[in-house]
């Protein structure tokens, strides 16, 4: 059973959760997580009409986080409009099957000397924790004989990569806040990526050194420190690259770190929940405990550790479905 707000119906919402509770005790997680949400870009809210990542026209959790990248999914091009230049396998850029599914999303990465770059940002299901060491993985495949963009040939170029912040630098409409150069990125491309046929493997091992808390992927580097080199027979090279991700995954590999291989020690007997003041109210003898409210794709919303028998979970911000998980 979900947990599910509609319209603020949290006091519904908290019979619910005290119904199917035990449905969704947390034992010892064993598999490992993938941080990134919606890392193959398959979750939306409306099929993408046009290009850019417009309001409603990107893939969830995800935002531009300078200037406008693109949202390709197998949807659209039925308007017939410019729905077509966001389709999948064609599109304005490249001719490309996804990674996998029928999705990914596209950015500019190289200007041939105009330094002209589009990244797309997410925040992490759960922050890196320090000292804890990461697998690092995407697809990239670079963009080649689009129906508007780069038709006879387009550009390779190294510096594809994957970088991880402490704060949003998501836009919110079609400006927002400048993006300066990181020259550094925590995996990345060393030589220009030019096979358009097949999707590359981009991956590498990484300790966090920071609680990361979003991840951005682009170029992060200026043109002067970029190579790039020509794909096809573009007449005049202009330079502009653009470069397709799919497959996006951030993996604990330690146990202990982001819940990998921790198993609970769990109160005896029965938990006593209710709706209490605004917050979902757990009771439960015994020996500490946490409880976790999750989306619908994972994502932990709120998490509260008890400190005696008694805990309060405050109730996510926003309507939707929600699981919750007692451990």
């Amino acid at each position: 059973m979900l947990l599910a707000t509609i319209n603020g119906g949290w006091q519904r919402a908290g019979l619910q959760l005290a119904q199917c509770c035990l449905l969704f005790i947390g034992f010892q997680r064993c598999e490992a997580q993938n941080l990134v949400p919606n890392g193959s870009f398959e979750l939306k809210d409306t099929c993408p009409y046009t290009i850019g990542f417009q309001e409603g026209d990107r893939p969830l959790f995800w935002y531009s986080w300078l200037n406008s990248p693109d949202y390709f999914n197998a949807c659209a091009g039925s308007l017939q409009s410019i729905d077509t230049l966001v389709g999948v396998p064609q599109n304005g850029w490249t001719f490309q099957y996804p990674w996998e599914g029928e999705a990914y999303v596209g950015m500019r990465t190289y200007d041939g000397g105009g330094d002209y770059r589009e990244y797309v940002g997410s925040e992490l299901i759960e922050p890196l924790e320090v000292g804890c060491t990461y697998q690092l993985r995407f697809r990239t495949n670079p963009a080649y004989g689009g129906n508007y963009w780069l038709i006879d040939g387009g550009t390779a170029c190294n510096n594809i990569g994957l970088l991880f912040t402490t704060a949003s630098n998501a836009w919110y409409s079609t400006t927002g806040p400048t993006f300066p150069w990181r020259n550094y990125a925590h995996l990345r491309t060393v030589i220009p990526i030019a096979d358009t046929a097949s999707w590359t493997l981009v991956e590498g091992t990484f300790v966090a050194d920071s609680a990361y808390t979003h991840m951005v992927l682009g170029n992060f580097f200026p043109d002067s420190l970029t190579e790039a080199i020509p794909i096809g027979d573009p007449i005049p090279w202009t330079g502009i690259t653009y470069y397709l991700i799919d497959g996006v995954e951030v993996i604990p590999l330690e146990k202990g770190c982001n819940g990998l291989g921790v198993e609970g020690h769990l109160p005896t007997g029965e938990p006593t929940i209710q709706w209490a003041w605004g917050t979902i109210q757990v009771r439960w003898e015994g020996e500490a405990y946490k409880a976790e409210i999750m989306d619908a794709l994972g994502r932990i919303v709120e998490k509260v550790i008890s400190k005696g028998e008694q805990l309060d979970v405050p109730k996510p911000g926003t309507a939707g479905v929600y699981y919750p998980e007692i451990s």
